[in-house]
């Protein structure tokens, strides 16, 4: 047989068939040793059968799948045994006390840090909380008294004398004592979560040894209920070991998993408990392939071109978007990129372009912005894609810092949106090498992958400042060897700071948490869904249901809807279909969620309807479903038209699959519709909201109900133009509004408004018993870090006062910018109740006038307006009406976001007005006047 390892040289021809040739030198010497060149060498020729290649010969005896490396045991016959909890010995014993049975976790009560207290070593997370063994009565399977558990009881500290279960949110690691192996097997009992190692929220025991994961075992989801399981380990015997439990499962309900651990009565034997599952074995090597560039197949591809290899980053020259037009999504600087990078001279490369953080780029005008350097920073993330292979193989170079570093270069894999595979790049400026990623125990998942850039270049850590990869593929064989520290077990770096680029928001508020779904702001709109309950940091955003593309469909386009949890407890979405080809244009589609994860949907299309009994079949969107309690029926709100007016038409039923027409809720003589239409009640008093799409009168507008009639508000405005598309969700004692504000065209501040934008949120309360929007209280919760308020700027006659500033006629002052999101709030008075002053929003440019925006509160006119200084009477300015005295004193809570490039002024707890300003970052904040004298009192400002 060809030894692969004496092989020096393959000459293989581009199309191996059946019968073709190929040489392989055989002798270890080389050329360079013998002087001779390689076609004087010896060289053995192999004819190939039928459906062999090359790897079949290099790789012999791997069958395609990858092995188990060679450790899985001596393949003889398994004995079992009848008494596996008395067979064989304890695995591991405490030195102090040898006939402890620690290996059955008979130990408790000992307090804070009991296991490391019993000779179990580096606990942590809230595993160092866990005050020994469990008591095991309810927990099917168990022996003796006691069991593992990660939810187990615990205690916060030494001091701390109150025991309480830990809970399934616990997460932590803890290593058993070392061992050394003796017998053919280890029996366990293991139960929880099934979740194995290499799984996002793994939840698992493993074996390792010379500090390398061998064999892996976790539960079958069966709650409190454990079974045997066997690790043939005939391979490692005479080898030292531990045992590690593993449970990073936050039960945060990303995926159906059980949240916790459960083990039991660890023991060396001669004799198997159960046959040893494959599955079970952690690979030590991979079998490579000679040819990565073509073995398997693209990782992704492109929705509306499967063809193009959009995951070697071969196409380009779309200018600005073009990743977004390409199917990817892209934050930061990275929606400038022109495309895949022309990689003449990157060494390894495949194809003509690779993927580059800095290469050429442009503005959405079309101006050419060429290199656009080390400074650049943001992320691009794949399409979706189902992992269908053992390995994923790429090629990466660049900067090496990891993705926990705030100088990321880095490319991540994640499933549920948790981080489980990362890579770095090779520190090489020029050039792209092989790496491969072991996701075998990945299978049938659905995933992305994110390429991360956040060196901004301006210091130097030693690392380059930008990523470099090139053709992300599937494949059943490795490219090069994976390395172990490449699989990511923590429960921590997987989310981000609640910042959403979106199209319309339609959140639900279940089990503690604001399920924020969306349509996404590139492609076809497909829904897609972050979870946030603090309003600061979400989750990572997955794709959940998504549009078709299909030109032959109804939902080739998808649109705005709604979640609701039925009567019965099962969870439903419903959503628009919109093709403007096909007749109806628009129509009502709905989902049921298959898991607890609300990630995974089915449709029902035999649910799907349209206008009928008068109401617009051209326009039918945006379902919002809820259960009427008064009326005993499920209600549908729709955006539709009726008889030639907007309309929030009105669908009832009482199964949510068959759906009556009823007379609309409200209309209004208008070219252009009510959209997004949301019902709501607060302290019994019922409102509806929606968005004017009128370009002249877009804004979120309020209804009110007066008899049996639905009128609109006084000061029927939430916000100004800037804030669109917002919806509710909450519960009883908080009710928040979820809207975009909206982005420019060319992501450009001062320019025109485009569709879709960045999340913000307000709450919504009761004032006066008229409905008002106010600052989020778990904004103010989660911002009480105290900032500086000290002036860096002043104009005029601007004085310092213990609490603010005074500011005299033609006045300003201005504090620090922040690149930190932060919140203001303050009290302005006035010897004139109709004074005109306001915040003004100052960048200092280091050549020439400064740039300056300006939120005017106009008491005089019970206004308040948004405008850069110098394009005041733009008709896009955002604007709100709300009443204002200036001499009885203005309250304002102002908060600015400049991640994502907006903020929002609250005041008196009534009306807020938003903003775009995308250089946010680079703005000083502070306050300004006209004609008349102000006192800025109460200034205070809060960071996280």
């Amino acid at each position: 047989m060809l030894n692969k390892f004496k092989l020096n040289t393959i000459v293989r021809h581009s199309a191996l068939l059946s019968g073709a040739v190929f040489l392989a030198a055989c002798s270890t010497d080389t050329a360079e040793t013998t002087g001779k060149s390689v076609d004087q060498q010896n060289v053995e020729v192999v004819i190939l059968e039928e459906g062999q290649n090359a790897d079949d010969i290099l790789n012999p005896g791997d069958g395609g799948d990858g092995g188990d490396g060679g450790d899985g045991g001596d393949g003889g016959d398994i004995v079992l045994t009848d008494t596996p909890e008395t067979e064989g010995a304890s695995l591991f014993v405490r030195a102090n006390d040898a006939n402890q049975n620690i290996a059955g976790f008979e130990f408790c009560c000992g307090g804070y840090d009991t296991y490391q207290e019993h000779e179990f070593t580096n606990a942590t997370g809230d595993f160092v909380e866990l005050d020994g063994g469990f008591w095991g009565a309810d927990v099917a399977g168990h022996i003796g008294e006691r069991v593992f558990s990660s939810y187990g009881d615990g205690f916060d500290s030494d001091e701390d004398t109150s025991a309480a279960q830990v809970g399934p949110s616990a997460t932590g690691s803890i290593r058993s004592p070392q061992f050394n192996i003796d017998k053919k097997y280890i029996n366990f009992l293991v139960g929880g979560g099934s979740n194995q190692y290499g799984s996002a929220n793994t939840t698992s025991v493993l074996l390792m040894v010379d500090d390398q994961v061998v064999r892996t075992a976790s539960g079958d989801n069966q709650h409190n209920s454990m079974d045997w399981q066997t690790w043939d380990v005939t391979d490692y015997q005479g080898k030292t070991a531990w045992i590690e439990f593993i449970d990073m499962h936050t039960d945060d309900r990303s995926d159906a998993g059980l949240a916790y651990l459960l083990a039991d009565e660890f023991r060396a034997a001669d004799k198997a408990a159960v046959a040893p599952s494959a599955s079970n074995i952690v690979k030590a090597t991979a079998i490579l392939t000679s040819a990565p560039t073509t073995t398997g197949e693209a990782a992704f591809v492109r929705q509306t071109d499967v063809n193009q290899n959009i995951a070697g980053f071969e196409f380009c020259c779309g200018q600005f978007n073009s990743y977004q037009n390409h199917s990817f999504r892209a934050t930061g600087d990275m929606i400038k990129l022109d495309g895949g990078w022309w990689a003449a001279d990157v060494t390894n490369h495949v194809g003509d372009r690779a993927f580059s953080s800095r290469t050429d780029a442009f503005e959405a005008d079309g101006t050419n912005l060429g290199w656009l350097g080390d400074a650049a920073t943001g992320s691009v993330i794949t399409p979706e894609f189902v992992i269908n292979k053992n390995y994923i193989n790429f090629l990466i170079g660049g900067g090496n810092n990891e993705y926990t570093s705030d100088k990321a270069t880095a490319v991540v894999l994640r499933v549920n949106g948790k981080i489980v595979r990362h890579a770095t790049g090779n520190g090489e400026e020029n050039q792209v090498d092989w790496h491969s990623w072991d996701v075998s125990a990945l299978n049938g998942q659905q995933a992305v992958i994110e390429i991360i850039d956040q060196h901004d270049a301006s210091e130097d850590d030693g690392s380059l400042a930008f990523i470099l990869v090139d053709e992300i593929r599937q494949a059943d064989r490795a490219a090069a060897q994976p390395v172990a520290s490449a699989v990511v077990t923590s429960d921590t770096g997987h989310g981000q700071n609640l910042v959403l680029d979106l199209g319309d928001p339609n959140p639900f508020y279940d089990n503690g948490e604001y399920y924020i779904y969306y349509l996404e702001n590139l492609g076809f709109h497909s829904w897609a869904v972050a979870k946030t309950s603090d309003l600061l940091t979400s989750s990572f955003p997955q794709t959940v249901l998504p549009a078709s593309g299909d030109s032959s469909k109804a939902d080739q386009w998808i649109g705005s809807g709604s979640v609701i949890k039925a009567q019965d407890g099962s969870y439903h979405m419903f959503y628009t279909g919109h093709n403007r080809d096909l007749s109806p244009v628009e129509t009502v589609m709905h989902a049921k969620a298959t898991d607890n994860t609300l990630t995974n949907w089915q449709p029902i299309p035999a649910d799907t309807f349209s206008g009928s009994n008068g109401y617009s079949d051209f326009d039918f969107r945006d379902p919002l479903v809820f259960w009427n309690e008064s009326e005993s029926k499920y209600w549908m709100l729709i955006t539709t038209r009726y008889q030639n007016k907007a309309a929030i038409g009105l669908y009832t039923s009482e199964d949510l699959s068959s759906w009556t027409a009823q007379a609309p809720l409200y209309t209004e003589v208008s070219n252009l519709n009510l959209e997004v239409a949301d019902y709501f009640e607060l302290d019994g008093t019922p409102f509806i909201v929606f968005s004017d799409q009128r370009d002249d009168s877009r804004q979120v507008k309020v209804l009110t109900k007066q008899n049996d009639d639905w009128v609109l508000a006084n000061n029927t405005a939430l916000d100004g133009r800037a804030y669109y598309a917002a919806r509710t969700a909450g519960h009883a004692d908080e009710r928040l509004l979820f809207g975009w504000v909206a982005h420019n065209f060319g992501r450009k501040d001062g320019a025109n408004p485009d569709w879709g934008g960045d999340l913000m949120v307000h709450e919504v309360k009761l004032k006066d018993g008229e409905l008002a929007v106010e600052l989020p209280e778990k904004l103010r919760t989660g911002l009480a870090q105290t900032m500086a308020t000290d002036s860096v700027f002043s104009e005029g006659a601007a004085t310092a006062t213990a609490t603010g500033f005074d500011l005299q006629a033609q006045s300003l002052t201005t504090l620090a910018s922040s690149n930190m999101k932060n919140r203001w709030s303050f009290n302005v008075t006035s010897t004139n109740a109709d004074a005109n002053f306001g915040l003004v929003l100052r960048k200092p440019e280091a050549e020439g006038a400064d740039k300056r925006a300006h939120i005017s509160i106009d008491a005089a006119n019970n206004l308040a307006k948004f405008y850069f200084v110098g394009d005041e009477t733009n008709q896009f300015n955002p604007e709100v009406a709300v009443p204002l005295d200036a001499t009885a004193g203005i309250n304002f809570e102002l908060l600015a976001d400049p991640e994502a490039g907006v903020g929002a002024l609250y005041i008196n707890g009534y009306r807020a007005l938003s903003f775009r300003l995308y250089e946010l970052a680079e703005y000083e904040i502070g306050f300004y006047t006209n004609a008349d004298a102000v006192s800025v009192k109460d200034v205070k400002r809060f960071s996280r």
